[in-house]
């Protein structure tokens, strides 16, 4: 019994680690990431790069504490973030990716739209 449940709970932790690349460049998706990362009351960053795009970092409150890292690999028209958690004891995983989500809606919500040239004022 006890190991299915181990083999459910790994099965479960990869599939969010396979998830669908973002299809943005990766310079957006990273300043999504850092944007997250320097929250001090989720994060403390250990260490990071932009150039490689990759980042150390530990979550604050987690049971068990530890670093982790978060990296970005340009995949065909998009970009993917790869994340590498060991156990924390909650879903901080899905926190993180949860929160760069909101980080790039809340980019993409105040990004200025280009106006659009006017008919009238070309006659």
């Amino acid at each position: 019994m006890l190991r299915v449940l181990l083999v459910s709970l790994f099965l479960a932790s990869s599939v969010q680690a396979f998830g669908k690349p973002y299809p943005l460049p990766c310079s957006d998706v990273w300043d999504a990431v850092k944007y997250t990362l320097e929250n001090k009351d989720n994060y403390r960053i250990v260490a990071m790069d932009s150039s490689q795009m990759r980042a150390s970092f530990i979550v604050v409150g987690s049971l068990y504490p530890g670093v982790h890292a978060v990296f970005l690999k340009t995949r065909g028209n998009g970009c993917d973030m790869e994340v590498k958690m060991g156990f924390t004891g909650n879903d901080d995983e899905g926190a993180l990716r949860n929160r760069v989500n909101h980080a790039l809606a809340k980019r993409k919500a105040t990004k200025p739209v280009a106006p659009t040239p006017s008919t009238a004022a070309s006659e």
